[in-house]
């Protein structure tokens, strides 16, 4: 969606590769846009050192921990955009203790990210349920298209 861009500011130290990622968060948007049938737009992935994490979490939210993703939703009208904001230590924590690569929980968390855009919540155990069946859903599409 070229007037909608998808941008990604790492300001970590994670090393990624850029490139990829971007055409993952593309076609994870292009195809929750579908499947959920909202227009998510424009998309800024931000990956942030803890303190910085935690800070905005306290800001925004009221909460004085860290997470591993907060999202923010900027309507406007008929289209939603959104930021993604990524805690890099809590990612790769998640990444060794569920055993898959630091690259692979990114994915998660931006898929995650995008379905908190669509809507999805995950407050309640059945929120939560539904939301990492679909996180399951987009992550096994992401492989079949031979993203990962």
């Amino acid at each position: 969606m070229k007037d909608y861009p998808i941008e990604i500011f790492n300001e970590g130290s994670l090393k990624f590769e850029e490139g990829k990622t971007l055409q993952i968060a593309d076609f994870v948007r292009s195809t929750v846009n579908t499947d959920f049938d909202v227009f998510i737009g424009w998309l800024n992935i931000i990956i942030l050192k803890t303190n910085e994490h935690t800070n905005l979490n306290a800001r925004h939210l009221g909460h004085n921990y860290p997470t591993d993703i907060l999202t923010f939703e900027y309507d406007e009208e008929v289209v939603m955009n959104g930021e993604i904001y990524i805690n890099e230590e809590v990612m790769v924590e998640n990444a060794v203790e569920f055993g898959v690569e630091v690259d692979n929980e990114l994915i998660r968390l931006i898929v995650h990210g995008v379905l908190h855009l669509a809507g999805l919540d995950d407050h309640t155990v059945e929120e939560k349920n539904f939301m990492t069946r679909n996180e399951e859903k987009y992550l096994k599409l992401i492989g079949t298209k031979g993203f990962m």
